[in-house]
């Protein structure tokens, strides 16, 4: 084997390693960032027992506001039946 061959070889197997060193290296700070940022994230959540305590309050508000939007609907349909005074000066009496 030519010996400016095996230097060429050598250099590229050296090159090689040296790029699959810093992309070791880069893997591992990337991984070492990643972990950090995801136990950074993961304590911001809340409490699992607070979510269902508020998800409970909701229910019960979804539930009051339809009860009062029923009682709005049955007052509604019940106005036409309910037929105003009728007075000399009122606007809403007919001719």
């Amino acid at each position: 084997m030519d010996p400016t061959l095996s230097g060429f070889a050598l250099g590229l197997l050296l090159g090689a390693a040296k790029v699959g060193a810093i992309g070791t290296v880069g893997f591992g700070i990337a991984w070492w960032r990643a972990r950090a940022k995801l136990k950074q994230f993961e304590s911001r959540l809340p409490d699992p027992a607070r979510l269902e305590e508020r998800l409970a309050n909701l229910e019960q508000i979804a539930d009051y506001t339809a009860g009062q939007v029923n009682r709005l609907v049955e007052a509604q349909a019940a106005a036409p039946q309910i037929s105003p005074p009728s007075s000399p000066g009122n606007p809403l009496q007919s001719n």
